[in-house]
């Protein structure tokens, strides 16, 4: 398996990976993934992940059915994945899942949810989850991407490498966090977010806003400035219900985080939507595959805030995954 080949009309690697970053010679895979980073029992997984990468790979559909029966008993993504009027009735409190407090369901808030989910009962063969990580550069993966039925994405990455990424979009996060550094909590203008919105063709923005109560007014704001420039059918508030459920099924089995990454929710979603996932992007080491530098993310090098997320126990629990045959970890070139 090599990582180290240019897709049609880009850059070579020693260009695109070098060119003002950090020039780092090439060193093994067992000092790119450190000690303290993987135990004993995921770095033995890993070793037999990159022996796998290019053989055929099938789900085992039993383990399948059972992280779907487990994952839809204490969740349900299908009916709680976002806010409606059918699971957040009038004069009820709305539990934040980032916090020890409540938000009353008011009659303002009412008016902005449908009123069923728009995923109800939907099933899909073939799901790509696209990780922002900077494994994804010159992986020549976007034509694979983009043969997926449903392919989701995760605060409005750039679309600026379709070689790399594809060009489709189903699903997208919108994060409080990406519209206050990026966008200056829409307080000003509000077009370059909108044009943000309409590079990424016609999927269903999933806006993460009610985790915390401060996060209500930036809600309300994102989804009128969506309304105000012809894209609010296609906008959905993540349910704080859902999430802090999901938040406690794996607290129960050992996995006690800060906050769970939005990635990892929406593994957790695809594993109850879909039949065969494939995970590209998802990568927390400083090297690739190949022992080689690679950015944080695909699109650029900036880190997140330290001790909110636990990056590599959630990646072990993909590495698990992939063992059982629940999911596929596409971490080599694509090409």
């Amino acid at each position: 398996m090599t990582h180290h080949i240019a897709c049609a009309g880009q850059k070579t690697v020693g260009e695109e990976r070098r060119g003002g970053m950090e020039d780092r010679s090439q060193t093994s895979n067992s000092e790119a993934v450190k000690n303290e980073t993987l135990s004993d029992r995921d770095k033995s997984m890993l070793r037999y992940l990159l022996l796998t990468q290019d053989r055929p790979w099938e789900p085992n559909a039993t383990e399948v059915l059972q992280y779907r029966a487990g994952l839809g008993a204490c969740c349900n993504a299908s009916s709680h994945l976002v806010l409606t009027k059918r699971n957040t009735p009038l004069g009820s409190n709305m539990k934040c899942d980032g916090e020890n407090s409540t938000i009353p369901v008011e009659a303002d808030l009412l008016a902005l949810l449908p009123e069923t989910s728009p995923f109800l009962d939907y099933r899909y063969k073939n799901c790509a989850v696209v990780g922002n990580g900077g494994i994804l550069r010159n992986s020549c993966c976007g034509k694979e991407i983009d043969q997926a039925d449903l392919v989701i994405r995760f605060n409005l990455p750039s679309m600026n490498f379709p070689e790399d990424v594809g060009t489709k979009t189903s699903l997208v996060t919108i994060n409080p966090s990406i519209l206050m550094e990026r966008f200056q909590w829409l307080e000003n203008r509000r077009k370059p977010f909108a044009d943000v919105l309409r590079s990424y063709g016609d999927p269903l923005f999933l806006i993460s806003g009610f985790s915390f109560s401060s996060g209500k007014e930036l809600s309300y704001r994102t989804l009128y400035t969506m309304e105000d420039f012809g894209l609010r059918p296609q906008a959905f508030f993540l349910n704080p219900h859902y999430l802090g459920n999901l938040s406690n099924y794996w607290r129960k089995k050992g996995f006690q985080p800060s906050r769970l990454s939005s990635g990892f929710f929406f593994v957790n979603v695809a594993l109850e939507f879909c039949q065969h996932i494939t995970l590209y992007g998802f990568w927390p080491f400083p090297l690739d595959l190949d022992g080689y530098f690679v950015p944080y993310h695909y699109y650029d090098n900036t880190f997140p805030k330290a001790g909110v997320h636990q990056m590599h126990t959630e990646f072990s629990h993909y590495l698990s995954m992939h063992i059982q045959n629940v999911l596929r970890l596409r971490l080599g070139n694509c090409q």
